[in-house]
């Protein structure tokens, strides 16, 4: 009988801790998550499980539309956002009205598309205005039906 009553003490002491360890921290992650998520508004400097930082411009019942960069926005599920930002937690600061770098300044004006340029090479020739269909069409062999110069491959006879 006390062996019985020893094995049916261990096992409650095991489920206590189960509890205790895994499940209970468990729930209040969730509640704070919960929390979290409820107490959202436009305006809030937010993290998002991928580690994108942005700031909410409207919230919906399931998503949020959050602006990442000016005037580029992407729409979320809610369990997406991970963490509200302190001012603190921003390591850089931005404005709209920050004055403008070399970056921010134009090229050289063209009357070519805003990428145009990226692959030319450096005689300004871009190599992709050269592709035609056809360029796609498979290949055929020059020869036999193998891959070397004799026509003959590794699956093929002689």
């Amino acid at each position: 009988m006390g062996d019985t009553g020893s094995t049916i003490l261990m096992l409650v002491l095991m489920g206590a801790a189960f509890y205790f360890l895994l499940i209970r921290p468990q729930q209040k992650r969730a509640k704070q998550q919960s929390e979290m998520t409820n107490s959202l508004a436009p305006g809030a400097r937010v993290m998002l499980s991928s580690g994108v930082f942005g700031t909410i411009r409207h919230l919906g019942e399931r998503q949020a539309i959050i602006e990442i960069a000016p005037g580029l926005e992407m729409t979320v599920i809610k369990q997406a956002i991970v963490k509200t930002l302190k001012p603190e937690d921003d390591e850089f600061e931005y404005s709209d009205d920050a004055e403008p770098t070399d970056l921010d300044e134009p090229t050289a004006a063209t009357d070519e598309g805003p990428h145009d340029g990226a692959f030319a090479d450096s005689h300004g020739a871009n190599p992709f205005d050269t592709i035609e269909p056809s360029d796609f069409n498979d290949p055929k062999p020059s020869g036999g039906e193998g891959p070397y110069k004799d026509g003959t491959g590794p699956h093929t006879q002689k």
